[in-house]
């Protein structure tokens, strides 16, 4: 009984929790109107969380600058309140912001004093990018930025690539399409593309003011509003979403819905990109087999149900491994199971049949009775951003 008490006061307290943070969530939501600064304002002054902070003045732009001002203080961590102002300043070409950066930059002591490459890296304009660069040719040979602690090491040179690659998703690929490591790859790098246009800017190509204020959060760091993007149904979103699932390195399709590159790659096929859809069918052969699977159950629907049951004893399933029988036969087990599972989920009245070995027989005997009636459990429209 206590925990079934517990449980009813636990579910109370979520749905209060809702509730206060709704108003919250709103105003933090790209409008479909002007923003109201008011609110935002008020947010960014009474915040404790830095998050708050980016996404208002994603939304804001240079209208949230004097709230900015009066929380910027120079010196603080990029997940201060006060680090996040002084970061958003900068990004929203505040000169005296990106100055202080800059200096916070030429200071650095120690490996372990790396907080103004998080906070420029976290700026992600191009004239953040070259200062860190800039910094990165002076101190080349500089030892004093390398700590060597035996089996381990910290060094500021690799922590400014590696900023770089994470928040940029720019920089010298190396042969398996990774990020480069080599810091003379990096040189290389920049002496071919300094003084171009390298910072992601994908909120210049659209004209609608809600999308516009998607793709701003995107660029700041809120991949998640390349979901909202899609399910905008917008076509002028198509070319924006080709950009970023060319976006990053190129070591193959990620089917990874936490990367900027695989939200583009679902958002497209959302769309009905024939070209994705197919590239997420053909995954379901491959190692990647998981990702394409969930990837078909978000998309939900008749062509998605079909993939999935198509799939069953697809003599295509990795044939790199039928030499190793047992490695083989637990794979295409794990994926028919995976299938099953995300089949059940799809359809409104799935048979009934528990997910086991045979049950890839019952589903495949109730698709060629039920296709052309069946119906389909439809993905609930949420706000991601």
């Amino acid at each position: 009984m206590s925990s079934v008490k517990s449980t009813i006061r636990g579910a109370a307290y979520i749905a209060v929790l809702a509730l206060s943070l709704q108003p919250l969530l709103c105003a933090q939501s790209c409008p479909h109107g002007n923003p109201d600064i008011a609110q935002l304002e008020d947010q960014v002054e009474h915040s404790s969380e830095p998050k708050v902070i980016y996404r208002a003045a994603a939304i804001a732009q240079d209208k949230l600058t004097p709230a900015l001002r009066k929380l910027c203080k120079p010196g603080m961590a990029v997940n201060s309140v006060a680090g996040a102002a002084q970061v958003s300043l900068a990004r929203l070409g505040g000169k005296e912001a990106i100055e202080q950066l800059e200096q916070e930059l030429n200071g650095i002591r120690s490996p372990f004093d790396v907080g103004s490459i998080d906070k420029l890296a976290a700026v992600g304009t191009d004239r953040a990018l070259s200062i860190l660069m800039t910094f990165l040719l002076a101190h080349l040979s500089d030892s004093s930025l390398v700590v060597d602690m035996g089996d381990a090491s910290e060094d500021v040179r690799q922590d400014i690539v590696k900023d770089i690659a994470t928040r940029f998703q720019v920089g010298p690929l190396a042969p398996n399409g990774n990020f480069s490591v080599a810091l003379q790859d990096w040189v290389s790098w920049w002496n071919q593309t300094k003084g171009k246009p390298i910072a992601l800017s994908i909120s210049t190509d659209l004209h609608d003011p809600y999308l516009q204020c998607l793709a701003r959060k995107v660029e700041w760091g809120f991949p998640d509003a390349i979901f909202d993007m899609a399910n905008s149904r917008n076509p002028q979103v198509l070319p924006v979403l080709r950009k970023l699932a060319e976006f990053g390195d190129h070591s193959g399709r990620s089917f990874n819905l936490s990367t900027i590159r695989g939200r583009a790659e679902f958002g497209l096929a959302q769309m009905g990109d024939p070209l994705e859809l197919n590239a997420i069918k053909n995954e379901l052969n491959r190692a990647g087999f998981s990702g394409a699977i969930e990837e078909l159950r978000l998309l939900g629907g008749r062509d998605a149900v079909a993939a999935l049951i198509n799939a069953f004893d697809s003599p295509d399933f990795l044939p790199q491994y039928r030499g190793f029988k047992k490695t083989y036969q637990k794979e295409l087990n794990r994926r028919d199971q995976e299938i099953q599972n995300a089949l059940i989920k799809m359809v409104v009245s799935p048979p009934a049949t528990k997910i086991t070995l045979y049950g890839k027989k019952i589903w495949k005997d109730w698709w060629a009775k039920n296709k052309d009636t069946a119906k389909f459990v439809i993905p609930p429209a949420v706000a991601h951003e």
